[in-house]
C-alpha cells in the first residue's frame, strides 16, 4: 500500500508540474460614440476591471498571469473589428507575444455574433491563445467552460441585435437633427466655426478664415480659373484648410517651410461650389453600412435634407451663382476640349523616373494639351514643371522651373551625342575586356566566399572535438568557456564575411546584367540616333532641370564595369 501511495502522489506532483503555466496577457477595452454607452463603460473602468481580475487570479491559482500590454479602441463601433487597436492585437498574437486575451465582457469585444464567435471558438483556439470575459464568467483556460457556452452565445446574439437596433436608432436620430437645421458633419467647413445652442450644432463665421473665402470667390469671379486662384492663395502663403486645421494660423509665418502640400485645385473647387456658404445645409448626401464604417452609399438627391437660411452666409446668393454659370461654362469648355482631344493620346512618359528639379530635388510634373497649328492642324504638346515651383508653397524652389519636352529632347540629344562620340565605335572593346573583367572578378569572389566556408567548416569541427573533450573532462568548464567564448567572436566575423560576400555576388550579377544592357543601348543608339523610354532609363540615371532651362546629366554608365571598359 506504502508503494502505491508514493506512486500516485508522484503523479499528483508531476500532473501539478506539468499544468502549471504562465500566460502572457493583453487587455482590451473598446468604446464607442454610443453616449449611452459612455456612462457606463470608461476606458479606465474595463482596465481597472481587468487588472484587478488579474490580481485576484494571480493571488489564489498557480497558473499566474503576466499583463504585456492594454489595446484600446475609442470611438469605434463593435459591428465590426477593423480597428486599430484590435489589429495590433492579433498581430502580437502572431508573433507569439501574447496567448491571452482579457475583455470585461463580450460585448466589449465585439457585438457582431457570427464574428465574436468566430474568434473565440475557432481562431483563438487555433493559435492557442485563452480568452477571458470577466463579467459573462467567461474563460475558456478553465475547464467546464462548455455549460456557459450556450448562455455566452445568446449575449452574444443579444448584443449584435442591440447594435443593429442602435444603428437604426442613430440613422433615425441623425435625420431628425438634419432637419432641424443642426449641422451634423465632422469638422466645421473652412470659413466656419461650429458652436452649441442647446442640443442644435450651429456654424458661426471665423473670422480668421471667412476673408479668405470671399477673396476666394473675388478671384474666381475675376480670373475665372481654378488654377489661377489656387497658385494665388499659396504665392501669399495662405494656409490651406488642412494646415489651418491643425496650426490654427491662416498664413505659413516667415522664414518656416511646412513639409506638405500647398492649396489644391480641388479644394478651392469644392469651396466655390459649396452651397454652405450661402447659409444653406445640404446634407444626408451619404450613409454608411453598420457592418463597414468604409462602405459608404451615395444617397439619391430626393433623399437629401435641406435647410436654407441654417446660418449666416459668408457669400451672397448673387456673387455665388455668378460663380455657379462660370462652373458650368468650364464644364462646357473641358467637355469641348476632351471631344477635341480625341485621336491625340498622351504618349508614354519618357523621363517619369529620371527628371527632377535642380534647385529643390522634387521629381518634375509632365504636363499635356493638344494645340491647333496655324493651318488648322491638331498637335500635342507636353512638358514639364516643378510643382513646387507653381502652385506648392515653399521656399526651397521659388523661381518657375518648366521646359518643353521637344526642348529637352534637343538638349539631351547633344548631350548624349557628345558623351559617347568618342567611345561608340568600341564596342568590340567593351564586350570583349568587359565580359573578360566580369568573368575574373566573378572568379575571384567565389573563390573568396569557398575560402571563407572552409574556415567556417574547419572552426565548427574544432568546435565540435573541443566539446567532445570537454564532455570527457579533459577540459574544465571553465576552459570551455574560455575558448567558447573567443571561438564564438571569430565564428561571428566569419559569418559576416559570408554573407557580405553572397550580397556582393548578387550585386555583381545585377551589375553585369546592367553592363550587357548599357552596351546593348550604345550600340542601338549608334545605328538609330532616337531617344526611349528604355534607352534613357538605360544610360541615364539623373537629369536635374534650372529655370534658365540649364540641364545636368548623370549618366549610370559610370558603374565599376563600364569604367573599366572605358579606361581600357
Amino acid at each position: 500500500m506504502a508503494r502505491k501511495s508514493k506512486r500516485l502522489h508522484t503523479n499528483h506532483t508531476e500532473h501539478n508540474h506539468a499544468i502549471k503555466k504562465c500566460y502572457q496577457a493583453g487587455i482590451y477595452a473598446r468604446l464607442s460614440s454610443d453616449q449611452e454607452e459612455k456612462k457606463n463603460e470608461s476606458i479606465e473602468g474595463q482596465i481597472e476591471i481587468a487588472k484587478k481580475f488579474v490580481e485576484d487570479w494571480n493571488q489564489s491559482h498557480t497558473d499566474q498571469i503576466e499583463i504585456v500590454d492594454c489595446f484600446i479602441d475609442l470611438g469605434k463601433t463593435g459591428t465590426n473589428f477593423h480597428r486599430e487597436a484590435f489589429g495590433r492585437l492579433m498581430q502580437e498574437i502572431r508573433l507569439g507575444e501574447i496567448n491571452c486575451v482579457i475583455v470585461k465582457d463580450v460585448s466589449r469585444f465585439g457585438r457582431n455574433y457570427l464574428e465574436a464567435g468566430n474568434y473565440i471558438e475557432k481562431i483563438f483556439p487555433f493559435l492557442g491563445v485563452r480568452f477571458i470575459a470577466i463579467s459573462d464568467g467567461y474563460d475558456t483556460g478553465i475547464e467546464g467552460n462548455d455549460t456557459k457556452k450556450m448562455a455566452l452565445e445568446i449575449k452574444n446574439l443579444i448584443h449584435d441585435r442591440y447594435a443593429k437596433d442602435f444603428s437604426k436608432k442613430a440613422k433615425i436620430g441623425l435625420k431628425q437633427r438634419r432637419e432641424e437645421g443642426s449641422y451634423v458633419g465632422g469638422p466645421a467647413p473652412y470659413g466656419y466655426l461650429s458652436i452649441w445652442e442647446g442640443r442644435r450644432r450651429k456654424l458661426i463665421p471665423d473670422e480668421n478664415t471667412a476673408d479668405v473665402v470671399r477673396y476666394i470667390y473675388e478671384q474666381f469671379l475675376k480670373t475665372e480659373c481654378y488654377t489661377t486662384v489656387t497658385h494665388d492663395l499659396n504665392k501669399q502663403n495662405i494656409n490651406p484648410p488642412t494646415v489651418y486645421k491643425k496650426t490654427k494660423e491662416v498664413y505659413c509665418p516667415p522664414n518656416e517651410v511646412y513639409n506638405y502640400k500647398g492649396w489644391e485645385k480641388g479644394s478651392v473647387e469644392r469651396i466655390l461650389k459649396s452651397e454652405t456658404y450661402i447659409g444653406k445645409l445640404v446634407q444626408g448626401k451619404s450613409t454608411i453600412t453598420a457592418r463597414d464604417e468604409k462602405n459608404r452609399i451615395q444617397k439619391d438627391s430626393q433623399e437629401w435634407v435641406i435647410t436654407e437660411h441654417a446660418h449666416e452666409g459668408l457669400i451672397d446668393r448673387e456673387i455665388f451663382e455668378k460663380a455657379a454659370e462660370i462652373h458650368q461654362r468650364i464644364q462646357k469648355e473641358t467637355e469641348k476640349k476632351k471631344s477635341h482631344i480625341e485621336g491625340y493620346p498622351i504618349e508614354e512618359n519618357m523621363f517619369d523616373d529620371v527628371l527632377y528639379c535642380g534647385v529643390c530635388g522634387r521629381k518634375m510634373t509632365r504636363s499635356s494639351h493638344v494645340k491647333y497649328g496655324m493651318d488648322g492642324t491638331k498637335i500635342r504638346k507636353e512638358g514639364y514643371f516643378c510643382w513646387n515651383s507653381t502652385s506648392m508653397k515653399t521656399k526651397d524652389c521659388p523661381n518657375s522651373n518648366h521646359i518643353s519636352k521637344r526642348k529637352l529632347m534637343d538638349i539631351l540629344f547633344v548631350l548624349i551625342e557628345k558623351e559617347f562620340s568618342m567611345n561608340l565605335g568600341k564596342q568590340k572593346i567593351y564586350i570583349e575586356k568587359g565580359r573578360e573583367y566580369i568573368q575574373q572578378a566573378k572568379l575571384k569572389l567565389e573563390q573568396e566566399r569557398q575560402l571563407v566556408e572552409h574556415k567556417l567548416a574547419a572552426l565548427k569541427e574544432e568546435e565540435s572535438e573541443t566539446y567532445l573533450n570537454y564532455r570527457m573532462g579533459v577540459l574544465s568548464q571553465k576552459e570551455y568557456v574560455s575558448y567558447k567564448m573567443k571561438k564564438e567572436e571569430q565564428l561571428q566575423e566569419l559569418e559576416t564575411k559570408k554573407l557580405d560576400l553572397t550580397k556582393r555576388q548578387k550585386q555583381f550579377q545585377r551589375d553585369s546584367e546592367e553592363y550587357e544592357k548599357v552596351v546593348r543601348s550604345l550600340l542601338k543608339w549608334k545605328k538609330e540616333k532616337e531617344l526611349t523610354k528604355e534607352l534613357i532609363e538605360t544610360l541615364i540615371e539623373k537629369i536635374y532641370l534650372y529655370p534658365d532651362k540649364r540641364v545636368e546629366v548623370i549618366f549610370s554608365y559610370t558603374n565599376p564595369l563600364i569604367k573599366r571598359g572605358t579606361e581600357i
